[in-house]
C-alpha cells in the first residue's frame, strides 16, 4: 500500500541520516517518498523539507556531493543545489500555493549567489503566507486569530527572510523595513488580544508565534542600527526584551550600542546568554566558520590551548580521556588527535550543525575520526555525565567568552577530573575598574574575564593556575 511504502521510506531515510550518517542515501529515500502518489500534502511537505535541509547543508554542498537521482525527477546533473531547484519545481507544480517551496527556492538561489532571484522567491513565499493567514482568519467563525497562529508565524518568518534577501539584493532600507513593519502590524493586535490557553498544543503554538515576534523586533533593530539610527535600534531591541527578557540577540545588540539603555538599566552586567541564542549564532556561522576564523582572522586559540596542554604534560602518554567543550568544527580536537593519537576525545557543542561537522572530521587525509563521541549539550550538562575521576583533561578554546559565569563549569570539571587533572581554556581580557566584578559583556557580544576573576574562580573550585 502506498501509505506503508511512504512510511517505510521515511523511516529508512531517518535511519540513514541520523544513525548511519549516510546523508546522500537519506536524500535518495526522501526523494522516492516525495514522488509517491496518493499521499497527503502535509506528509509530502515534511519529506520535502527534510530533503531540502540536507541538500542545502554545508557538508553536502561543500563536498560537491553527487546524489543518486531515483524516480521521475529530472535534473540536468547531480549537483545538490541544482537538484534542490529541480525538487522545488517538482513539488511546486503539485502545490503551487505552498510558500515553503518558494522559501527553499530562495534559500537555494542565495547559495547560488543569485540575490535578485532569491529576493523574488522569498517575496512570493511572504505573499502566499500572508494570503494563507488572511484566508484562515476570514474562514474562522470564532477566535480567528487564535486558530491561525501557525500561518501568522510563517508570514512573520518569511517577512524576515524577504528583508534579509532585499539587503543582499541592494534594495533600500525603507523597503526592507516596510516588509518587517507590515508583519508587525498584523501580529501586534493578535498578541494583544490572545488569552491564556489550557490546551497545551495551542499554548505551544502561541509560544512559537511569540518567539517569532522577538526575532522580528531583533531584525528591525539590526536594520535601524545599520543605517545609523541607534535610538530607534535600541527601541526595537528593548521591545524584544519586553517579550523575552533573556533573549541573547537583543542583549548582545544593546551591549554593542551602549552599556545602558534609555531606561538606565544595565546591559553589560549580564552574566550569561541564553543557550538558544548561542546555538543559533553558530548554526548560522558553521558553513564559513573555519574559512573566516582561521584563513581571514588568523585565529590561533586552538593552538594556544593545545601547546599549553602539552607544556603542562610531562608524560602525555599517561593521558587517556580528554573532553573538548564547545568543540565547534573540531579545530582543537584535530590537533589533539594528531599529536596524541592514543587519546579518546569527547566533544560537545550547543550548535547541532557544528556537531554534525565535527563528527565527520578526520585526522589528515582519510585518517581516523577525531572524536570518539560528540554531543549536543551545554558544557555543564555534558560534564555532569562523566563519572568522578574519569577525565584527564578538559579543554575549551574560545568557549568561556560565550558562557560568561564559568563557576558551574569549573565545578563540574573538578568533579570529573582525575587527581592533578588539567583544564585548558582561553578568555578575552578587558580593562577593569575598581567596582568591577571581573566579568563583563563586552560591545563585541562576548564576555570578558579579568585575570583576577580567573584566579578567583580557580581558587573557589580547588584549582591551581599553572600558566
Amino acid at each position: 500500500p502506498t501509505k506503508v511504502r511512504f512510511e517505510s521510506l521515511m523511516r529508512a531515510a531517518t535511519i540513514a541520516k541520523d544513525v548511519l550518517r549516510e546523508r546522500q542515501q537519506a536524500i535518495s529515500y526522501y526523494m522516492l517518498a516525495i514522488q509517491i502518489d496518493g499521499i497527503d500534502q502535509v506528509s509530502i511537505l515534511v519529506a520535502f523539507e527534510e530533503t531540502l535541509k540536507l541538500l542545502l547543508s554545508s557538508t553536502i554542498v561543500k563536498q560537491g556531493a553527487s546524489i543518486d537521482i531515483l524516480g521521475e525527477i529530472e535534473a540536468e546533473n547531480q549537483d545538490p543545489l541544482q537538484l534542490s531547484l529541480q525538487l522545488c519545481n517538482f513539488v511546486g507544480n503539485k502545490y503551487p500555493n505552498e510558500p515553503l517551496v518558494d522559501e527553499f527556492r530562495g534559500a537555494t538561489l542565495r547559495k547560488l549567489k543569485q540575490p535578485n532571484s532569491a529576493y523574488q522567491s522569498y517575496e512570493k513565499a511572504m505573499i502566499k503566507s500572508r494570503e494563507h493567514y488572511l484566508n484562515c482568519r476570514n474562514e474562522s467563525q470564532q477566535n480567528s486569530e487564535d486558530n491561525c497562529f501557525v500561518h501568522l508565524k510563517k508570514f512573520i518568518s518569511t517577512s524576515i527572510l524577504v528583508a534579509a534577501a532585499a539587503r543582499e539584493a541592494g534594495i533600500s532600507f525603507d523597503d526592507q523595513m516596510s516588509c518587517l513593519a507590515a508583519a508587525e502590524n498584523y501580529a501586534v493586535p493578535v498578541l494583544a488580544s490572545a488569552q491564556e490557553y489550557d490546551d497545551e498544543e495551542t499554548h505551544m503554538t502561541k509560544d512559537d508565534l511569540i518567539s517569532e515576534m522577538v526575532e522580528l523586533y531583533n531584525n528591525m533593530g539590526v536594520l535601524e542600527k545599520k543605517r545609523g539610527s541607534l535610538h530607534e535600534a535600541m527601541k526595537y531591541f528593548r521591545k524584544a526584551l519586553d517579550i523575552n527578557p533573556t533573549d541573547g540577540h537583543a542583549i548582545v545588540q544593546l551591549a554593542s550600542i551602549s552599556s545602558q539603555d534609555d531606561d538606565g538599566r544595565s546591559i553589560s552586567h549580564v552574566k550569561e546568554l541564553d543557550r538558544g541564542y548561542v546555538a543559533g549564532l553558530f548554526d548560522g556561522y558553521s558553513s564559513r566558520f573555519e574559512s573566516e576564523l582561521v584563513d581571514v582572522l588568523k585565529y590561533v586559540g586552538h593552538e594556544l590551548v593545545y601547546n599549553s596542554l602539552r607544556d603542562a604534560l610531562p608524560n602525555a602518554t599517561s593521558i587517556g580521556t580528554i573532553v573538548d567543550l564547545g568543540c565547534g568544527t573540531g579545530l582543537l580536537g584535530e590537533l589533539i588527535a594528531t599529536g596524541m593519537p592514543w587519546v579518546a576525545i569527547h566533544g560537545t557543542d550547543l550548535s547541532q550543525r557544528m556537531v554534525d561537522i565535527s563528527l565527520e572530521r578526520k585526522t589528515g587525509s582519510g585518517g581516523r575520526a577525531v572524536y570518539s563521541t560528540v554531543s549536543n549539550l551545554d558544557a555543564s550538562e555534558f560534564l555532569s555525565n562523566f563519572d568522578e575521576a574519569s577525565v584527564d583533561c578538559v579543554v575549551a578554546s574560545d568557549v568561556f567568552i560565550y558562557i560568561g559565569d564559568v563557576s558551574d563549569v569549573l565545578g563540574e570539571c573538578m568533579k570529573c577530573l582525575v587527581k592533578n587533572g588539567l583544564v585548558g581554556f582561553t578568555v578575552e581580557s578587558y580593562e577593569t575598574t575598581e567596582a568591577d566584578s571581573g566579568l563583563r559583556l563586552l560591545p563585541s557580544g562576548r564576555f570578558g574575564h579579568s585575570k583576577e576573576y580567573v584566579y578567583q574562580m580557580a581558587e573557589k573550585h580547588g584549582f591551581q593556575v599553572l600558566s
